[in-house]
């Protein structure tokens, strides 16, 4: 093997930027984060086993986790050339001499550093239980939009689309508003909507959870300076691990506090395979913000009742489905130019978009593929996206041989995703439930954008999926996980024209009349006035 790049945290795009720089024939591409979940000692192995240059594709330098680690590779490889490249191209070589001094001496001065500033975090979320909510009723005429994932460089997804509908549909209302975010944000109009960006520093990057703790510190001293300029009425927060800024925020400046909650960021990382070295930690901060918000909105009635078996009082939650623009998603948009582009012409095209997560399906899906074109081989696979299970379904689709009948797009920007949606004639929303048995929790962005484009829809009959959706009127419903059912049902609408044509007229009159951005956060403000 001459040379090999490991795909850390970038996309197929700038992939193929870096084969096309150093020569793609002579590179073999891994996935590191794969080869790293069957032990390290085989990303080592591989690093024996190349003779010439060893790259590390990252997105960006600063904010890429456990970077001390990576670069310490070096260490099998301390007469080949290692480096990292980030998503711009700039090439950084990886220093034994370095590596083993300055960059050492980092890390063990971080490591001890941050055991002193656990406990000053933890010190302070106990004080701030005990302060009480803010319950201020003023009139909300700006608004503070807190976004503090520290997920960056997202071009794609359901927190993509959410984000920039509730703001553009606060907007819409007349409602001022202004962001203070982690990281730049599609979709978002900063002529009409400021952004005031604070991307997180790079110290306790190579320390599991610290990032996040640290970045409570960072964002709070700089959103007090903004506070103070901007003056709110109103603190809104995508809540997000390990943060209580909101709350912060609120507290010092007497705002009330509107928790956006998309689910328990506890749950999600036991089960959907992140791990919380202060579990407790971020046990507790959920709970703060919970506590000390005025206005929790959720997505669905399973968390509502979640929320509620957790002691948290009903009137204070409002359950808020996901919605749609409809001046960015409606049959009006033309998918021709996807359709050229990966030459579906005369074909029936099945489209899914999404992340790929667990829970999404992609996987049941890409299995029922082969049952469905060994009956109908005009019926083409679109699958829009990336993410952890995007290699499962390469393996299941190389597996069954059946790559002439699907096309993998990779990510695509949620600007373009109208287009691609107007591309296919059917869709699918396999969603699977949780694997612990809990009820699914999820409101898909991704099922009222295929609703808005007024085609007919596939979707497998789970919790809310099964109560916006009606069996025959507006989608096909389908049991969960259930192979056979999904390829049936797929097989159905493929031969039925007019059945697609009425169930997507329906679906669209449904998502029109009750689903869009601007009611849901019209829905907020209304439960604001009555609190």
């Amino acid at each position: 093997m001459s040379s090999i790049i490991f795909k850390v945290s970038i996309d197929e795009i700038f992939i193929k930027k870096i084969e096309n720089k150093y020569n793609k024939n002579n590179f073999i591409i891994e996935d590191f984060h794969a080869l790293y979940h069957t032990g390290v000692l085989n990303i080592i192995k591989k690093i024996f086993q190349t003779n010439k240059i060893i790259i590390f594709a990252i997105q960006d330098f600063k904010s890429e986790r456990k970077v001390f680690f990576i670069r310490a590779f070096k260490l099998f490889a301390p007469f080949k050339r290692v480096l990292l490249i980030d998503a711009q191209l700039t090439a950084a070589e990886v220093s034994l001499i370095k590596l083993l001094t300055s960059e050492t001496c980092k890390f063990i001065y971080e490591y001890f550093s941050s055991l002193f500033f656990v406990q000053t975090i933890k010190k302070d979320i106990k004080q701030r239980q005990k302060i009480k909510a803010v319950v201020n009723n003023d009139a909300f005429k700006k608004i503070a939009y807190l976004r503090t994932d520290l997920t960056l460089n997202l071009k794609a997804g359901g927190s993509v689309g959410h984000i920039a509908g509730v703001a553009n549909a606060f907007y819409d209302l007349g409602c001022q508003l202004f962001f203070i975010s982690s990281d730049k944000l599609p979709l978002i109009n900063e002529k009409q909507t400021k952004l005031n960006k604070l991307l997180p520093p790079d110290k306790y990057n190579n320390i599991l959870n610290l990032p996040e703790i640290y970045y409570n510190q960072v964002f709070n001293e700089k959103a007090i300076e903004i506070f103070n300029q901007e003056k709110p009425n109103l603190i809104y927060q995508r809540y997000s691990i390990y943060n209580y800024s909101g709350v912060v925020l609120s507290q010092k400046f007497s705002i009330p506090l509107v928790i956006e909650y998309n689910g328990s960021e506890v749950w999600m990382a036991k089960h959907w395979g992140g791990k919380l070295k202060y579990q407790k930690m971020a046990e507790d901060i959920e709970m703060l913000n919970l506590n000390k918000a005025r206005l929790i909105v959720v997505v669905s009635q399973p968390m509502k009742d979640e929320l509620m078996k957790r002691g948290i009082f009903e009137n204070k939650i409002l359950v808020n489905p996901n919605g749609i623009d409809p001046k960015k998603f409606n049959p009006q948009i033309s998918g021709q130019e996807v359709r050229n582009k990966y030459n579906l012409h005369n074909k029936i095209v099945v489209g899914f978009i999404g992340t790929f997560g667990p829970w999404h399906g992609i996987e049941i899906l890409t299995r029922s593929i082969k049952k469905i074109i060994e009956k109908n081989k005009n019926i083409h696979f679109l699958l829009i996206g990336d993410g952890s299970l995007f290699r499962k379904v390469q393996e299941i689709i190389n597996q069954e041989k059946i790559k002439e009948y699907v096309t993998l797009t990779g990510i695509i920007p949620q600007a373009e995703a109208p287009k691609y949606l107007a591309a296919c004639d059917i869709y699918a929303s396999p969603h699977v439930p949780n694997a612990d048995g809990s009820p699914f929790f999820g409101s898909p962005t991704k099922l009222f954008e295929y609703m808005a484009m007024c085609k007919g829809i596939v979707a497998s009959n789970l919790d809310q999926i099964g109560e916006v959706l009606k069996d025959n009127h507006s989608a096909l419903l389908v049991t969960p996980g259930n192979i056979d059912d999904l390829a049936k049902k797929i097989l159905l609408l493929a031969a039925d024209e007019k059945l697609r044509i009425k169930l997507g007229k329906n679906a669209l009159q449904e998502v029109l009349n009750n689903y869009t951005w601007n009611k849901n956060a019209q829905n907020i403000i209304d439960k604001l006035s009555v609190m």
